[in-house]
């Protein structure tokens, strides 16, 4: 398997549902955003055309998916997500969700994070990559989940927002609501 097609597989599934959304309704995708200055909310339309897509790298494949952690400099070794890891950890989240409440403490980036890794430093069983990671410096997990979850190429899905009530300027993540899958009919209105 080439580097190409290694990476086409887990990071281009949101290409293709954003391009799959934008054939099949249009790529006129209607959100309301709220701004995080003056809190206004109000309705915007984001051009899923415009979303700009970085190729693939032709060197990142296989054999690029390692690296030396920061601090502690312990070697590691990761893989690209699937979408049987992504269903695996939405169940993860919903079952400390169930037992432990809405209160409980959110650590699913963590066991993602654990869960690519396959080995660091020796260690290669998850539980016990769980347990190393709480107790590395905060400055190596930081570098692990953005080399791990913010590979260099893919969809940008950071938006640009220019709130009409204050002109303040911000970004925001596409949100993907339910009604980016299913849009809302939008009713036409005639004169009389």
């Amino acid at each position: 398997m080439t580097g190409v097609q290694t990476c086409a597989l887990p990071i281009y599934r949101t290409h293709l549902l954003i391009y799959l959304r934008g054939i099949s309704y249009t790529p006129d995708y209607d959100v309301e955003i709220k701004c995080p200055e003056c809190s206004t909310k109000f309705q915007t339309v984001i051009d899923l055309n415009t979303l700009e897509v970085e190729e693939c790298p032709r060197t990142f494949g296989p054999d690029s998916l390692e690296g030396v952690l920061p601090q502690s400099g312990f070697k590691y070794r990761y893989r690209l997500s699937t979408g049987r890891d992504e269903q695996q950890i939405s169940n993860y989240r919903d079952k400390r969700i169930q037992d432990f409440g809405d209160q409980s403490e959110d650590d699913t980036l963590l066991y993602r994070t654990a869960m690519l890794l396959e080995e660091i430093e020796g260690v290669r069983l998850l539980r016990e990559i769980q347990f190393l990671l709480k107790k590395l410096p905060i400055a190596d997990v930081a570098a692990l989940r953005n080399e791990i979850n913010q590979p260099p190429f893919g969809v940008k899905t950071e938006i640009p927002i220019l709130c009409p009530a204050c002109s303040e300027e911000f970004k925001i993540d596409l949100p993907l609501e339910t009604s980016f899958f299913f849009p809302r009919k939008k009713e036409n209105r005639t004169q009389a």
